[in-house]
């Protein structure tokens, strides 16, 4: 069916239903019966994840991680801790252990870069353009899958997908049955956790909710970076036969002794859990999110859901510049937002439509204590955003071909401290970002091809614009305006694969072209408050290889396995300290290999366990393409043992079981190297029970 009737036969026949909207109720019972089967109660509730979310036969690299996959060896890690395993994905933590501040890359890039939703609901804070995981503590225990699409992906609400997106889906009011579980967990570096869930599956009336309460405590790997930290997630809803409506929100409330400075080779030599910041530099934040979704479904098994969303974080941390001073910088930000998405299926025509619109501002202050009523300054944030996007997949035969185009507004404001000498800046950026795509699949057939270009923009963020300082007057101004210094950047994506499946094995085989202009590079250096440092880059690149596959050997064994080969260069780099300029050099923290594999064996019927091996190459500290300055390469095996009896769980697991001396990440000050160490064999732990 050619696309433009389609559509003008859609929305003709929609303003009759829509004008009337009693028609839609009333239906024969028979009716009304076949279309509750056809229209579930979790379409209803998903259908916004399905519009951002790329589907299996979407040409798209991605990779799922599962209810079942997180209850198996989740005990409160940070989301970055958890999913490292995940294909061309590595992290580090500052703590070096399960919690606290903790980052990840995606084929080498930050996940500033990243775009993450709960439900479709953007979770990026829109000046920084990040999610501090570490201000929503045992998230995923809320969360029923997390899909990471690397590259540039499908269209989705908020930041921009530059690197990929990750699209967490939360716990489904509509088909989770009633009960619930409590876990506790304790073991090395002094944590403890406990947490507790329950949903009431769907009641009579169609009323449903679930509820989840969680507690933490670790004392960290490194000296004094532990962290205290709880949560809630609550969600409520009703489920009619074609409308839905949804709340979902969470808080999180986390204190943190701060390591946001890696240990010289030297002081690592004397001491591996040295953390060269001082037990009197900490931090406090709370964070809270709340949305209503509404959603209907049409009589043509078309769905619309429109959701309204708030977002809100406060707190404060300390720097000790010496022994003399000690300054309180405060933080606070509220957002608000709405969305809505328009799924449509009709035949061999998918159509999905999206809007969003948003509305944000974050308070900076510093104080010296103890006179924190006495600020040196308050400026504030200002970021807007509009955008919208359509995408389209028509089936042709053993084809299908996808289009996918976003359109994007986004501005900032500044508005500088009464006394910072200097008037208000503002600067704003309009973004078309076109995606297509073509897959082939028969259903005889157990293979699959896809190829795919994306095209991306993604605007500077706060900290890129002020070259990390957190304070623009009169004494930077003139480093740092006007705001068009740092260039928004730019990525051609080209992706192709292959995805093999027959019986218990399947293959997914990747390759990828990322091709920057202006990529907003670190630089290797951190601001006075531990930020990294940026500068536009003109011309680099990422290609790799990216693999994928799982094998069921028996019954009782299964493996999994992902290898990412890759080749990152920066074309031209001027470092502007040393004066000098490196051609053809790695963009750091760049692994030119990862590697994963998991082995899971039912030794019995109520004894089972996992052993896994992560290898990441070594990668440079600075853009110089200076070998030696690199962290090492490094392999670590974890294990873990669990025994399960009725709704009865014990799990031991034992982490870097070797006593492995690795390092995640670090920089360099051009001469000496600095790390941030990966804790050494430790153990947790967990009881589960069901009721």
């Amino acid at each position: 069916m050619p696309v433009a009737p389609f559509v003008r036969r859609f929305f003709k026949s929609r303003i009759f239903a829509l004008a009337i909207p009693v028609f839609a109720h009333a239906q024969k019972p028979a009716d009304a019966a076949r279309d509750s089967a056809q229209r579930s109660r979790d379409t209803l509730e998903a259908v916004v994840v399905r519009a951002v979310r790329p589907t299996l036969s979407a040409p798209a690299a991605s990779s799922i991680v599962t209810r079942e996959d997180i209850t198996k060896t989740f005990v409160g890690q940070d989301v970055p801790n958890f999913l490292n395993t995940m294909p061309s994905m590595t992290s580090y933590s500052d703590a070096g252990g399960y919690s606290g501040y903790s980052y990840l890359r995606l084929r080498g890039v930050s996940q500033t870069h990243l775009n993450i939703t709960l439900d479709g609901v953007p979770l990026n804070d829109p000046e920084d353009q990040v999610l501090y995981f570490s201000n929503v503590p045992d998230f995923l225990y809320s969360i029923q899958s997390v899909q990471v699409s690397r590259g540039v992906g499908s269209s989705t609400f908020g930041t921009a997908s530059y690197a990929g997106s990750m699209n967490f889906q939360s716990v489904p009011l509509a088909t989770t049955p009633r009960g619930g579980d409590v876990q506790l967990t304790g073991g090395s570096f002094g944590t403890m956790s406990a947490s507790a869930q329950y949903a009431t599956g769907v009641l009579d009336n169609g009323l449903a909710a679930y509820a989840r309460i969680s507690k933490l405590h670790t004392d960290g790997y490194r000296e004094h970076s532990g962290n205290d930290s709880q949560s809630a997630f609550l969600s409520g809803g009703w489920f009619g036969a074609r409308d839905a409506l949804k709340f979902s929100g969470f808080d999180g409330v986390s204190g943190t002794r701060e390591a946001y400075l890696a240990a010289s080779e030297a002081d690592l030599a004397m001491n591996r859990r040295v953390n060269p910041l001082s037990d009197a530099e900490g931090d406090r934040f709370h964070q809270e999110m709340a949305s209503l979704q509404y959603t209907h479904a049409f009589v043509s098994g078309a769905t619309f859901t429109a959701t309204a969303y708030r977002n809100s974080a406060a707190g404060a941390f300390d720097v000790v510049y010496d022994p003399t001073e000690t300054d309180n910088f405060y933080l606070a930000h509220v957002w608000y937002g709405v969305l809505s998405a328009l799924s449509i299926r009709e035949g061999d025509l998918s159509l999905d439509f999206g809007l969003h619109l948003s509305n944000y501002h974050r308070m900076h202050a510093d104080a010296i204590r103890p006179n924190l009523n006495n600020r040196e300054y308050t400026n504030i944030g200002f970021k807007y955003e509009q955008s919208a996007f359509v995408k389209a997949a028509l089936d042709r035969g053993a084809f299908r071909f996808s289009v996918d185009l976003q359109l994007r507004n986004a501005q900032f404001r500044y508005q500088p401290d009464p006394n910072a000498g200097i008037s208000g800046q503002s600067v704003s950026w309009s973004f078309l970002n076109p995606k297509a795509g073509i897959t082939w699949h028969r259903s005889s057939s157990p293979l699959t091809l896809y190829a795919s270009f994306g095209r991306t923009n993604r605007e500077p963020a706060r900290n890129d614009l002020f070259d990390g300082a957190d304070d623009l007057n009169s004494s930077n101004a003139a480093s740092i305006l006007p705001l068009t210094l740092v260039k928004p950047e730019v990525l051609n994506d080209y992706e192709a694969g292959v995805m093999w499946a027959r019986g218990a094995f399947s293959l997914n085989a990747n390759v990828f072209a990322m091709e920057f202009t202006n990529e907003i590079a670190a630089i290797g250096a951190l601001s006075l408050t531990g930020s990294p440092l940026t500068k536009n880059v003109a011309a680099s690149y990422r290609r790799g290889v990216e693999l994928e596959g799982k094998w069921r050997l028996s019954d009782r064994v299964t493996s999994a396995t992902n290898l990412t080969v890759m080749k990152s260069r920066i074309l031209d780099y001027f470092d502007a300290p040393s004066g000098n300029t490196y051609h053809d050099v790695e963009p750091l923290l760049t692994p030119p290999m990862i590697a994963n594999e998991q082995i899971e064996v039912r030794l019995t019927s109520q004894l089972s366990l996992i052993a896994t091996g992560r290898y990441v190459d070594r990668s440079h500290l600075a853009n110089d393409g200076n070998d030696a300055l690199e962290t090492p390469a490094w392999w670590m095996f974890n294990g873990t043992l669990a025994w399960r009896a009725g709704k009865a769980e014990i799990r031991a697991q034992v982490n870097n079981i070797l006593n492995t001396n690795a390092y995640a990440g670090g920089y360099t000050d051009g001469t000496e190297r600095f790390f941030f160490p990966i804790a050494t064999r430790n153990v947790l732990l967990t009881t589960r029970y069901e009721f």
